[in-house]
């Protein structure tokens, strides 16, 4: 039999690959594989309401590698703005409090959960999704202090770790045609994706949404206020000015999430500079 043409191969691939997408999604039968066994114990722990921060702090010594992470944003300039080291695990637990301890480990859990093979294009792209990630929950912490919602900072955090958790998925169900996963692919499915995982986790409702509609930077602010979703806009779009020297080539003063954040073309580098050492801080403890 002759061999298809190379060109409508892959295209016969990318449909197969977008109709699995489509299924999963529309019926939420998402094949996910569950959290390592202690991050999935630490985490019901910390959404026990009795739970206690002594409680905490026996159960994460089960986990070294998180307890690494809590000591160092423990130390982060980020959550630690007294600059007073912490050595002591239980008096970092205590520092940051369960949310964050929470956010912690979410970020370990999902690098287990999502990998590739090693020394592969998709592991690189895996390694820098995540790097984003860390950096747009530390600018969606601060932002939503700027905006006067500290009492969100740390569902803000949490969204941002989230936010890519589609392109993760993606990127993970496209090991054997890698070739598939374009931009097009992750900014049309990821949003969707990570909602959809979001919620079948268990999140609260308003981090689910903000990732549903991260990407619609059109859409005007609510009446009533900020929102989580123009927080999390605005994080994403510092990260990518971060990373461009502010050169993206969008007009941030024609943007509502920004307008309501009081983000411009004039000040983003400023807000960029003023952020820098709180999220390298926070990136290099949890990357």
């Amino acid at each position: 039999m002759q061999q298809q043409p190379q060109e409508q191969q892959l295209q016969e691939r990318e449909l197969s690959f977008l109709q699995d997408l489509t299924e999963k999604l529309a019926t939420r039968e998402i094949d996910l594989p569950p959290f390592p066994d202690i991050y999935a114990r630490i985490i019901k722990t910390l959404h026990d309401p009795d739970v206690s921060l002594q409680d905490v702090s026996r159960i994460v010594i089960a986990a070294p590698d998180l307890c690494v992470r809590i000591l160092l944003l423990a130390n982060s300039a980020l959550l630690n703005r007294s600059g007073m080291e912490v050595t002591d695990l239980g008096v970092a637990v205590s520092r940051l409090g369960l949310s964050a301890v929470n956010s912690a480990t979410v970020t370990l859990a999902t690098k287990d959960v999502f990998k590739a093979p090693k020394g592969s294009s998709l592991e690189y792209l895996l390694n820098k999704t995540r790097v984003e990630s860390v950096r747009v929950a530390a600018y969606s912490y601060l932002l939503s202090i700027r905006a006067g919602l500290a009492e969100e900072k740390h569902n803000a955090m949490l969204a941002g770790l989230l936010h890519n958790i589609g392109t993760y998925y993606i990127l993970s169900r496209a090991t054997d045609f890698p070739d598939l996963v374009s931009k097009d692919i992750i900014k049309n499915w990821g949003p969707s994706i990570g909602q959809a995982l979001v919620q079948n986790w268990g999140f609260p409702e308003s981090i689910s949404a903000a990732i549903e509609k991260q990407n619609e930077m059109e859409l005007p602010g609510n009446e009533d206020g900020i929102e989580l979703r123009e927080i999390l806009i605005c994080a994403i779009l510092l990260s990518q000015a971060a990373n461009n020297n502010a050169d993206t080539g969008l007009d941030y003063d024609q943007i509502p999430a920004c307008q309501m954040l009081d983000i411009d073309s004039e000040n983003i580098s400023l807000v960029i500079e003023d952020y820098k050492e709180e999220v390298l801080s926070f990136v290099s403890a949890l990357k």
